[in-house]
């Protein structure tokens, strides 16, 4: 078990059917891609670079001494548990976190978003956060840093990636769903 709440970013995160197409054909994608919400522990479509760019499932959440699903980008080059990982990046259509009152919101763009992470060889991945910018802070106090596609390759770039780090986030759609539903 994990905690959702105080300094983490407890999200998951959803690929919308229509933008499915879009990433096979840009990213040369040979299995299907998981449309149903994601959650820490299940597994979602990575983009990771060795020489090219590549797809790859895997499972949301580094299991190491403890479980971990985010790591903070002010801190990120300091740790070293992070230091065992490599950078990738997450698409996705929207994500959704847990307000204060532990409603559900969704967040969405206009076009699929590329979360910043980590990957470990084992497949598994985080998601990089940032202090929220003025559409999320109501909300959460953190979000994943949202990398456009152009910006991929200076992602993947080991000396560009750090401007990246500490880019202003992008505002966001979201909508609220009043009820209360599952963590988990």
């Amino acid at each position: 078990m994990y905690n959702c709440f105080g300094d983490t970013m407890c999200s998951s995160i959803k690929i919308n059917p229509e933008d499915v197409k879009s990433l096979k054909e840009k990213f040369n994608v040979p299995f299907d891609i998981p449309t149903d919400t994601i959650k820490p522990n299940e597994k979602a479509l990575v983009l990771y670079k060795e020489g090219k760019i590549l797809p790859k499932l895997m499972s949301f959440g580094w299991n190491d001494k403890v479980f971990i699903i985010n790591a903070r980008q002010e801190t990120l080059l300091e740790k070293p548990i992070f230091k065992k990982g490599k950078r990738c990046v997450i698409p996705a259509s929207l994500f959704h976190e847990w307000s204060y009152a532990k409603e559900k919101v969704t967040f969405h763009s206009d076009n699929i978003m590329y979360l910043s992470g980590l990957y470990k060889q084992d497949n598994e991945f985080l998601i990089i956060t940032t202090k929220s910018n003025d559409s999320v802070r109501r909300t959460h106090d953190r979000m994943p840093i949202i990398l456009e596609h152009s910006q991929l390759e200076d992602w993947f770039n080991d000396t560009k990636f750090i401007s990246l780090l500490r880019q202003e986030p992008k505002e966001l759609e979201h909508e609220q769903k009043l009820e209360q539903l599952s963590l988990f």
